[in-house]
């Protein structure tokens, strides 16, 4: 059976100290109870995410991140992205 699920790379605009992906994950926990995500898996620079693009808003929820105080690149916040098929 085919995954339908998506991923996504949102780059930081700096490298997250060990202490900020800590508070970050705890702040991030509760996202995963947003409509359609998979999975979150933050790095020093990056935020992976895994999703059903059918129930998933990854605009909504690049906005979510940015009220979260979460360093998004730019071009993150502007709905460029970095889509992997999986």
């Amino acid at each position: 059976m085919k995954n339908l699920f998506k991923q996504e790379v949102l780059k930081t605009n700096r490298t997250l100290t060990t202490e900020e992906q800590k508070a970050f994950r705890l702040k991030f926990k509760p996202f995963l109870n947003i409509a359609g995500v998979i999975s979150l898996c933050l790095e020093e620079e990056d935020l992976y995410i895994e999703y059903d693009p059918i129930s998933f808003n990854l605009v909504s929820f690049k906005q979510n991140l940015t009220d979260a105080g979460f360093p998004l690149e730019d071009e993150n916040i502007n709905g460029a992205s970095a889509n992997l098929e999986s």
